[in-house]
């Protein structure tokens, strides 16, 4: 099983031009990236993320990049036309309404339009193989890093679901004395209730059945072993269930509150909160699997 929560770096370099890629990951229902790229490379926006989610199923990332080109990549150009067009404007104003023509080159030049960033010669193509590379490497550190993350979690959960297990045995074992307890109960309280006097023993054993039939767990334990053995077979054969899990962990606590309803016992009411408790505990821990 994968962890949800983990961090991958990245790098790859061609022809002067270097690029980082970082990937930050943490718990989220869906997968949800959000990407931070440069201006220059925010063609390449879509062809990360179906990089990404080519690998990764859940999680929010946080995708950060720093790219850097040589310096003949960011020369700046003039572009006369448009400053000639401001020039014209300037002498026209200060002619038409009398003012100072106070128009200056430094000014000008923060002009938007007026210094144009040079143009690139590098194609799509090579920037693409650039953040092809740099991604696939983050996605590699960043999956061994869920993969570790990910073991540690699976085997505090199999911790858990032994203790759950052992919780539905003792729970298992108790359940067949309270309807024989209840008989004698029952049976004393009618006795004290008469003085000693005859009662229809018929009557007390038809009430008892009630009771049992009314008290029985059996279908609930069984579907309780049922699935926790489901549990184990998914933590050791599917990498990425972290949904299934969710589901079937809310089937574990369905029931738990179904035996505590209906045994009518205070030693099985005892195992049901123990058992409610691993339950909550696992459910904690399985919000963080992909």
């Amino acid at each position: 099983m994968f962890s949800m929560t983990g961090y991958g770096r990245g790098e790859s370099e061609q022809n002067g031009r270097a690029l980082v890629v970082e990937l930050k990951s943490v718990n989220h229902r869906f997968l949800d990236l959000s990407i931070k790229l440069p201006r220059a490379l925010l063609f390449a926006e879509d062809a990360m993320k179906k990089l990404i989610s080519s690998r990764v199923s859940r999680g929010h990332i946080d995708v950060f990049t720093t790219y850097s080109a040589p310096k003949d990549q960011g020369a700046l150009s003039l572009n006369k036309s448009v400053a000639e067009n401001y020039v014209e404007m300037s002498k026209e104003l200060s002619a038409s309404f009398g003012l100072e023509n106070d128009l200056t080159t430094s000014s000008l030049l923060r002009v938007q339009g007026v210094v144009e960033e040079g143009v690139p010669t590098v194609s799509e193509e090579e920037i693409l193989s650039l953040v092809t590379e740099a991604t696939n490497h983050a996605l590699d550190s960043l999956l061994k890093m869920r993969d570790t993350e990910g073991k540690a979690i699976t085997a505090d959960i199999l911790s858990k679901l032994s203790e759950v297990e052992r919780l539905t045995g003792v729970i298992e074992t108790r359940a067949p004395f309270v309807a024989a307890e209840y008989k004698t109960r029952l049976g004393e309280t009618v006795r004290e209730a008469l003085s000693g006097a005859d009662y229809d023993e018929t009557r007390l054993l038809t009430e008892v059945a009630l009771f049992a039939d009314k008290c029985a767990i059996d279908e609930e334990l069984a579907r309780l072993h049922a699935h926790i053995d489901h549990y184990r077979k998914i933590l050791s054969t599917e990498p990425t269930a972290g949904r299934k899990l969710d589901f079937l962990t809310q089937e574990l606590n369905r029931e738990a509150n179904t035996i505590g309803s209906k045994a009518n016992d205070a030693a099985i009411a005892e195992n049901v909160v123990l058992l409610k408790c691993e339950i909550e505990k696992i459910r904690e821990q399985i919000q963080n699997l992909e």
